[in-house]
């Protein structure tokens, strides 16, 4: 038993897997994904043949689509979704509607993001985790490279393991990105942050740290990507976007929680010397305030 079966876990699993998955479905895959995804509660009494004909593919597609995402086909599948239906976070699903009270949109955004960290926790690869964990602990030097709404997690990232000693920048300026990455040494972890994977910027230095032998990491919302294309390890986080919601304050506490996760499992990896840098941190802090 792994620790999120210990914790008892329970994310909108059928809904979160579909849209982390989505990218690596065919064209017709994906119409059926989308067609679950935009109204669940009416596939819940759908048969197969009644679904295929609603979306216009092939049963097999549908087969194929359900398997993709770990169930074997449309009855496992619904049996799953019928049981997020009514958990207290189906909220989540239903986008913010003008006639909202102000209590009715803050319950919603909220609950958003308590569901984007769920989500997250049931498709993080854990055992990208572990190796970031460990390129992390080996690493002469990290680099941490954002821009536009990815700053303040790599600003926060950077705080976080400077406090513990690590050899730690965070460089969000462009042009600096990519000097910063050719100087990387080997063994050097280059941390890239992107919501989207596509952020050209981002992709230039992450281009460059690899071609210097650093091990490259990115941490995104979204799988196959072109900065993924040069990322020896991916963190993908799940978030959903909405009309005034895209890339949304959800997806950066998505990332911000691996930061954190990150953070916790390093410091345990070096206790005492986390301890030890931690202490002399809070001692500096102090040492200001007289």
């Amino acid at each position: 038993m792994d620790g999120r079966e210990e914790m008892q876990i329970v994310p909108e699993g059928v809904l979160a897997r579909l849209r982390a998955a989505y990218t690596t479905l065919s064209e017709a895959e994906q119409r059926v994904a989308k067609a679950i995804t935009d109204d669940p509660l009416a596939v819940i009494h759908l048969s197969v043949q009644a679904l295929a004909d609603r979306i216009g593919v092939s049963e097999a597609t549908i087969i194929r689509c359900c398997q993709s995402i770990g169930y074997r086909g449309l009855r496992n599948l619904k049996i799953a979704l019928a049981a997020e239906t009514v958990t207290p976070l189906q909220l989540t699903r239903e986008a913010i509607q003008p006639s909202d009270t102000i209590t009715t949109i803050v319950t919603k955004v909220l609950y958003s993001d308590i569901q984007a960290i769920a989500d997250t926790a049931a498709v993080l690869d854990i055992a990208a985790v572990e190796q970031t964990v460990a390129a992390l602990l080996a690493a002469p030097r990290i680099d941490f490279y954002g821009v536009g709404s990815s700053i303040a997690v790599a600003l926060d990232a950077y705080y976080r393991f400077l406090r513990i000693g690590l050899p730690v920048s965070a460089v969000t300026d462009p042009y600096m990105q990519v000097v910063a990455a050719a100087q990387l040494p080997p063994g050097a972890v280059a941390f890239a942050i992107s919501h989207s994977g596509r952020s050209v910027e981002t992709l230039n230095a992450l281009k460059t740290a690899r071609d210097a032998g650093a091990v490259c990491v990115l941490l995104s919302s979204h799988a196959h990507t072109p900065i993924g294309e040069y990322a020896h390890l991916q963190l993908i986080t799940a978030a959903r976007e909405t009309l005034f919601r895209t890339e949304s304050a959800a997806s950066r506490i998505a990332h911000l929680s691996v930061i954190d996760a990150l953070y916790v499992a390093v410091s345990m990896g070096r206790l005492e010397p986390s301890r030890e840098a931690l202490a002399r941190t809070q001692a500096a802090l102090v040492a200001t305030m007289r």
